[in-house]
């Protein structure tokens, strides 16, 4: 994978992950890998809507990434009248970094369950697959929810913690849109309910500098999802919405050219990810209210990073020990969230939906 080396002459050397068009997604894997194992992996993981499946995701073998962006500090403008001397101008971007963490796990089966010939399934298989879901519910929980100080140290922090912490994170602070409990309950929607919560959703991508939604991805819960498809039922027509079928013919929601998915449930496979609890305000609790997440995925917004490719960090080991009664399939994989811009996540809180 090619990289950018950026001299900006201003005391800043940063080697910066490239991604052009060369990152690709899981399901570029799904289709150009001929290797069994990673194409069960990646097709998995994409029937089962993991959100990893949406990050453009460059190899390169570092567990920590540096770069610059900017966030303040623009060099100035000067204005001149004829025959006046230049003025030199500098700016001062910002450095930033972001790590990446291990999934590493081993799926271990005994020769003897593995050549029953009462077996329905291939155990392995089976045991790999129920792993495979293990990790989208995990990796879909993380992607929102994971607060470095209180939840998961060992994982990339959500975007949730990211937009709560602002500067920390290098996040534009107006990216987390208070909805002002906009009322998107069956009972209360009207359709100046509908046209406020549409407005704030219009607010997101005009603050991520994507207007008509490209790249753009707006996670939300199942109800939330429902609530929106009953407001532009209210508004009549199309009002932007439309489904369009993928490669794998899986029915894909868009908003204008954003994506609109519902990011599930957690492990238990009760407790949704985004909750209907939240407070007013966006806090966890035993409210009503909701949340919207949006992400802005390619160039030079939020991309991951693999340290390795599938094909080298998911392996069939097959027997091992001295003693050949056990076959191992080994998970060994690093990733990690880039985002390149301050303005690549955001949030809309504040939704009443019961």
């Amino acid at each position: 994978m090619n990289k950018r080396t950026i001299n900006l002459n201003v005391g800043l050397h940063q080697t910066l992950i490239g991604v052009d068009s060369n990152a690709i997604t899981l399901a570029d894997y799904a289709i150009m890998s001929n290797d069994p194992l990673v194409m069960m992996i990646t097709k998995s993981l994409l029937m089962n809507g993991a959100v990893f499946a949406d990050i453009p995701i460059v190899t390169d073998k570092t567990m920590q990434a540096q770069g610059v962006r900017w966030q303040d500090n623009l060099p100035g403008v000067n204005w001149a009248k004829l025959n006046s001397d230049l003025t030199v101008v500098k700016g001062k971007p910002t450095a930033y970094s972001e790590q990446a963490f291990l999934m590493r796990n081993a799926i271990d089966c005994d020769v003897k369950i593995m050549e029953d010939k009462n077996q329905i399934v291939d155990p392995r298989a089976a045991q790999f697959d129920a792993y495979l879901q293990s990790v989208t519910y995990d990796f879909n929980d993380k992607f929102i929810n994971n607060d470095p100080i209180s939840g998961e140290d060992d994982a990339f922090t959500g975007i949730r913690y990211r937009l709560d912490n602002p500067s920390t994170f290098g996040v534009a602070s107006e990216l987390k849109i208070n909805a002002s409990a906009v009322d998107m309950t069956q009972s209360g929607m009207t359709e100046a309910t509908a046209n406020n919560f549409l407005e704030h959703v219009q607010t997101v991508l005009d603050y991520m500098g994507r207007p008509e939604g490209d790249g753009v991805v707006f996670y939300l819960n199942d109800l939330m999802k429902r609530r929106w498809e009953r407001a532009l039922r209210l508004l009549g027509g199309g009002s932007g919405w439309n489904v369009v079928r993928d490669a794998y013919d899986r029915g894909i929601t868009t908003y204008k050219n954003a994506r609109i998915v519902d990011i599930g449930r957690k492990a238990d496979q009760s407790t949704r990810i985004i909750t209907n609890t939240e407070t007013a305000a966006g806090l966890n609790g035993a409210s009503t209210h909701t949340s919207i997440y949006a992400a802005c995925f390619g160039e030079e917004r939020l991309i991951g990073w693999q340290f390795d490719t599938l094909a080298n960090s998911v392996k069939d080991l097959g027997l091992i020990g001295g003693q050949g009664i056990t076959a191992r399939i080994l998970v060994d994989w690093a990733f990690g969230l880039l985002p390149m811009h301050t303005r690549c996540m955001s949030r809309i809180y504040g939704i009443k939906v019961s």
